[in-house]
This record gives structure tokens, C-alpha cells and sequence, in this order.
């Protein structure tokens, strides 16, 4: 069974602004939400635990797993460039998912970014199949590894979550 947690609220989560590769740390809540799944989880015993290196997971990560944790950055949130740090509105999203698509405005390139962490889940099928693994990570990595593991609905919108700061969701292998 693989139990991806997205991590948990960040400030920059609570205000809505883009938050990619900036370090950023877990508020009171992120703190809670992470405490809440290290509880409801407290029963699995993990045979591996991957986390992106970037602090808000770490500290995730670090809350929930007590054991050896493996940094990949493949797990790393999709760099936002010239977003970064700016209000998520409706108009700059739609602009930033026009960046993405080409790379534009120092962002990275939405084909790459699918290519690494399906790179990722193409390792974790192959040598963790019937292992359960931990995976702590962010929202557009959670959608990419979601889709790897259920398939890409016809009304596909990448742009909308599949989990909200702190939610687990589990794929059977």
C-alpha cells in the first residue's frame, strides 16, 4: 500500500500565494494536520518512507515517520519562477499554467516536471511492489502521482488539488 500525505499548511498556503521552491515552514496548523496523520497511521509499519527535500515535507515527514527517511528530490514541488511568492488568483494561475507548459518566466517546464516524478513512481512500482511505503510531498506532485497510480480522468484539470494540506490518500499496488 503506498500512503501519500501532502504536507501539511504552510502561511503561504493560508494566503494563497505561490509557493514552489522557497523554503517555507509548516504553521500550527501544517503542525496539527501532520501530528492528525502520524496518529491515524500510527498502526502501518512503512518498509520505506520518501520525502522531498523541501522543509515544509521534512518537517511532514519527520512528524508522522520516526524511522529512515529518504530525501528524493524528484518529490520537490514544481519551481513557480517569477510566480513565487505572489497571490494564486484566477488570473494568475491561468497565466502561470501558460508559463509552465513552456518553461516561460523561470518556471519549470510542466513536461519535465511530469517526467521526474513519474520517474519516481516508475521506481516505486518496480522495487517496492506489496511494500508499504510513505510518500510526503506537494499538491502538483500529488496530482502527477495520482494519476500515475488511478489514471488520468477524462475531466482532467491539473489544476485543481487531489489533497488539501495534511490529507493522506492511498493507492493499493
Amino acid at each position: 500500500m503506498i500512503y501519500l500525505v501532502r504536507h501539511g499548511q504552510t502561511d503561504w498556503n493560508l494566503f494563497r500565494k505561490f509557493n514552489g521552491c522557497t523554503d517555507t515552514e509548516l504553521n500550527n496548523t501544517g503542525v496539527e494536520q501532520a501530528k492528525l496523520q502520524a496518529e491515524n497511521m500510527s498502526s502501518v509499519s512503512f518498509d520505506a518512507c520518501f520525502c522531498s527535500p523541501q522543509k515544509r515535507a521534512r518537517q511532514t515527514c519527520e512528524i508522522i515517520f520516526k524511522g529512515a527517511i529518504v530525501f528524493d528530490e524528484r518529490l520537490s514541488e514544481i519551481n513557480c519562477g517569477e510566480f513565487e511568492g505572489t497571490e494564486e488568483t484566477a488570473e494568475s494561475m491561468k497565466l502561470f499554467w501558460q508559463a509552465v507548459m513552456n518553461g516561460d518566466k523561470g518556471t519549470e517546464n510542466f513536461k519535465d516536471f511530469i517526467k521526474r516524478n513519474s520517474n519516481f513512481c516508475n521506481m516505486i512500482a518496480k522495487e517496492y511492489k506489496s511494500k508499504n511505503i510513505l510518500i510526503v510531498t506537494h499538491a502538483a506532485n500529488a496530482r502527477v502521482i495520482n494519476y500515475y497510480f488511478t489514471g488520468k480522468p477524462k475531466e482532467y484539470d491539473f489544476s485543481k488539488a487531489v489533497a488539501q494540506n495534511g490529507e493522506i490518500i492511498k493507492f493499493k499496488d
